[in-house]
């Protein structure tokens, strides 16, 4: 209707149209030439917070953010130059928009322009995304600390008993800082329940420390929230009732703004409590943050209780021959599953907290009957690792999947110590368990993402080498035949002219071998072309040019045509670990080895360095061993290190062929 007419001759066609603008659920304002409103809906009028008679006749800026007045402006501007005919549709980029009131929000606008008569309006739809713009923080927020509580409880599970002393006041620092908080305190209640007694604590430089010990006399209103289990929020002092006048004062003493305290529970009943506090800020403690403190809570306090269990554990197994009656009631009571054995590997005790995870009776897992529990898929390697570590008397950790009393497989984390008798003969062993199927969901989302962010790089390597081999490097090489011209117009006549050109000739040259190399850096040319053997023979032989060392290339029944994602996961993973080699090792003479079965494919690459250390180096972040190992979960395949320091170190990385490739 950009002439004014009606639509088709419908009755009442414009009440319609005017109906319909005024019940659309985005803002739908009309301006002027000069910017200015000349319609102004009723879901504009709820979006800005202003009404359409306040509105009409003025200019639209401003309900523009004042920082991003003058670039909107000048878009606008732009926009209608480049798009002079009416009727396109063009979204803006999301501007941040001002409400009447002041406030600003994030919103998306669409723009039309239309001839109405002799006037040019432009029609702005607009959609207030306030709420998916939260959304999308919180969702990143949450997986942030996803991240962060899978990282917390691998290390933690992950520590020595007799470190864990040390680690907690970092681990409590780490809590602290992703949080924001400023003191954390992690309580266990008294034997008489008449006091708590703290456990490890830490405080920012700004903090004053907690209290070493907080009895029902002290503060009775909140030892006794604790003991009913109940949370205790508080965003500011006042909001405490008024029977907690003690814990008001004890709060103000300190500083503190805002505090949360969690009960903690062990068998169902309450243990301690852990506490957040904050001195500079004032918190509000959402539903989703309280999920998150509970959470941490656990992971530390499960810490604590497996470091006290395994040191009673030992405590006990010295005093055995005293007291049976009294090491059993510990395990009992121990917030872990407990298990014995005989020097004959057969499970001789389970403590009621391993009871209670299998439904009973214990006469069904003494001896091997708990193997019926296994999931068939682990029985072999439970077996290997438990025979390997009775026959040399050591400890040994393992993950493996055990049916639960109600037909669920849990993944559990099991440590085992050795024991002996009084005549320092070999007696069996002693060990615990702990459930960690939320740790090993997690590690699987986050190695989903990891192997998401690896393919995402090879894609995006490979594009950068095609811009560079075929563009870049025909531009140089074009640049070079233009300047080999000009040399040869003007050589004779100007021979020092022609001497320059000369050097820019040979410039010129050297960096189309530079672009080329750093094009076969990217993505290997030759993968794809000439096969996996090929290429890495010929990154074998550069990596020693370059790096002037030795290595020596070998290959058996190799074919030329492996899957391109095979291919390309082993010549990565052969580029990090010659990159290690020549870093870290210090060796100047590397072996490596493709070999090639119809079942499978091998490679191999071999120093013989100083060594090092591979489980703290899969923890860390130094020899790029997790990258390789995630770039082999992609093809189904597997990473096996044998790293003896001093004495070199083995690099195996093993991919299945199925009958096709």
């Amino acid at each position: 209707m950009a002439d004014g007419s009606s639509s088709g001759g419908l009755p009442g066609s414009e009440e319609i149209l005017a109906a319909i603008v005024q019940s659309a659920t985005d803002a739908i304002v009309v301006l002027d030439e000069r910017q200015r409103i000349v319609l102004f809906n009723r879901s504009a009028e709820r979006m800005f917070q202003c009404t359409a008679t306040e509105a009409l006749g003025s200019g639209f800026e401003q309900f523009v953010a004042p920082r991003v007045r003058v670039e909107f402006a000048a878009w606008i501007d732009r926009w209608r130059q480049s798009h002079p005919q009416t009727g396109h549709l063009e979204t803006v980029p999301t501007e941040w928009a001002l409400r009447a009131g002041g406030d600003e929000f994030p919103c998306e606008a669409s723009f039309t322009e239309q001839h109405v008569g002799r006037r040019r309006l432009i029609t702005l739809f607009i959609r207030d995304i306030s709420e998916r713009k939260r959304a999308e923080r919180t969702l990143r927020r949450r997986m942030e600390f996803d991240a962060f509580l899978f990282d917390l409880s691998r290390t933690v599970i992950g520590l020595p008993d007799e470190k864990l002393d040390v680690y907690m006041e970092d681990g409590l620092a780490r809590v602290g800082a992703f949080l924001q908080m400023d003191r954390i305190t992690l309580l266990e209640l008294a034997a008489d329940r008449e006091e708590l007694i703290v456990a490890y604590s830490w405080s920012a430089t700004r903090a004053v420390a907690a209290a070493p010990r907080i009895s029902k006399q002290m503060l009775p209103w909140w030892v006794d929230q604790v003991l009913r289990g109940e949370v205790t929020l508080t965003s500011g002092v006042n909001d405490l009732p008024e029977g907690a006048a003690g814990e008001k004062e004890y709060l103000r003493t300190r500083g503190v703004a805002s505090a949360a305290s969690i009960p903690l529970k062990v068998g169902g009943e309450i243990a301690g409590a852990i506490s957040f506090v904050t001195t500079s800020r004032p918190v509000s403690w959402t539903e989703e943050l309280i999920n998150q403190l509970r959470a941490i809570g656990d992971i530390l306090w499960n810490a604590l209780k497996r470091r006290q269990a395994m040191q009673a554990l030992l405590d006990a197994q010295a005093h055995m021959r005293e007291s049976e009656v009294r090491f059993r009631l510990m395990a009992n009571t121990a917030p872990v599953k407990i298990w014995m054995t005989d020097a004959d590997m057969q499970i001789t005790y389970v403590n009621q907290r391993w009871l209670t995870f299998t439904g009973g009776p214990a006469e069904a897992d003494l001896g091997s009957g708990w193997m019926a529990r296994l999931h068939p898929d682990d029985v072999e390697r439970v077996n290997r690792t438990r025979s390997q570590a009775f026959t040399r008397h050591q400890a040994y950790e393992i993950e493996f999947r055990l049916r639960r009393h109600d037909g669920e497989f849990r993944w559990i984390f099991a440590q085992g110590v050795p024991r002996f008798n009084a005549d320092q003969s070999f007696a069996g062993y002693i060990g615990s368990a702990i459930d960690i199927t939320e740790r090993k969901t997690a590690e699987a989302a986050l190695s989903t993402l990891s192997q998401r962010l690896i393919q995402a790089e090879e894609h995006e390597s490979a594009r950068l080498a095609r811009e560079l081999h075929d563009d870049i490097n025909q531009r140089l090489a074009l640049l070079v035949l233009n300047l080999e011209t000009v040399k040869a117009r003007y050589q004779t006549a100007a021979p020092s002219l022609g001497r320059d050109v000369q050097e820019a000739i040979d410039a010129a040259a050297a960096l189309t071998s530079d672009v080329q190399a750093l094009s076969h850096r990217l993505h290997s040319s030759k993968l794809s072309i000439l096969g996996l053997e090929v290429a890495a023979r010929d990154l074998c032989r550069e990596f020693a040019e370059r790096r002037r060392v030795d290595i020596q290339f070998g290959s058996k029944g190799l074919a030329r045509t492996l899957p391109e994602d095979i291919s390309v996961c082993l010549y990565r993973v052969l580029q990090e670990a010659l990159q290690n080699a020549i870093k870290h090792s210090g060796s100047r003479q590397i072996t490596v080895a493709l070999d090639a079965q119809p079942s499978e494919v091998t490679l191999v690459v071999e120093d013989s360095g100083v060594g090092f250390d591979p489980a703290a180096a899969l923890k860390g972040r130094g020899l790029g061993l997790l990258g390789m190992k995630e770039r082999l979960k992609l093809v189904s395949g597997e990473l096996t290190i044998d790293a003896r320091s001093p004495g070199g170190t083995t690099i195996r990385a093993r991919v299945p062929l199925d009958e096709a490739a």
